[in-house]
């Protein structure tokens, strides 16, 4: 009887685990490509596989910076001259021209989707991070804090909702969605951004304690209840605080 409940105990945790979050692969193109073009360059290609048997292949979802709509396109297949080259299918009647350094969100094509999300949601249960819907380009995080859908990078429909408390890092930290708590006084040097946020993509932290910032960073203090926005500067390769 133990060992029947055992087993029993195993197989429920396995479904559990297999039902948890994962994060979409995210990468760049290496590359600008035309309207017309059945090829992308992508500057890396871990994750990318053409369909065949057993597998559906893997979708991107192309978005230039500095805008939220992007265009889906399918991954047909590998060329010979480059395995960060592969072959393309586009609608012709969403197919736009892209720009070197856009950013490509992957995997396979049931991770996308083509309307937003509502209603409460769980990490555990939601099993892809950020939920984006193809069709207008939105993108929304499941929160630990409310356990509802929030908004996700550049997705400006609703007011900003802090997502999960981030600990102060005498290095990097990593930014749990466009709004989020510190805490902890130590001297962050750099942030490293999540998946589904496009290089440079803007942030604010409502600091819990007095939290400095340090070089390479511009040098910066939390206040307590002040929220603390930054900004990233093309132009000089760095972030900028709101105060």
């Amino acid at each position: 009887m133990n060992i029947l409940r055992n087993v029993t105990i195993l197989c429920l945790l396995a479904a559990l685990c297999a039902f948890s979050q994962t994060a979409l692969t995210q990468t760049t193109l290496a590359s600008a490509m035309t309207a017309s073009d059945k090829t992308v360059k992508l500057t890396a290609y871990t994750g990318v596989s053409a369909p065949g048997i057993g597998t559906t292949g893997t979708q991107l979802f192309v978005v230039d910076i500095g805008q939220v709509v992007g265009e889906v396109m399918n991954v047909i297949g590998t060329t010979t001259t480059s395995s960060y080259i592969f072959s393309v299918s586009r609608s012709p009647s969403k197919a736009v021209a892209h720009a070197s350094g856009a950013m490509v969100l992957l995997g396979p094509p049931n991770y996308f989707y083509k309307y937003d999300p509502t209603g409460s949601c769980t990490t555990a249960s939601t099993p892809v991070t950020p939920w984006v819907n193809t069709n207008n380009g939105l993108q929304w995080l499941c929160s630990t804090i409310t356990s509802t859908w929030i908004p996700g990078f550049g997705n400006k429909t609703a007011p900003a909702q802090p997502n999960t408390l981030v600990a102060s890092y005498a290095g990097a930290v990593l930014p749990t969605g466009p709004l989020f708590h510190m805490s902890g006084t130590n001297a962050v040097t750099s942030f490293t951004m999540p998946v589904g946020a496009q290089a440079g993509a803007g942030f604010c932290i409502i600091p819990d304690a007095a939290y400095t910032t340090a070089s390479p960073l511009t040098a910066s203090t939390g206040i307590v209840g002040k929220v603390q926005c930054w900004t990233y500067d093309y132009a000089a390769s760095n972030w900028y605080p709101s105060y």
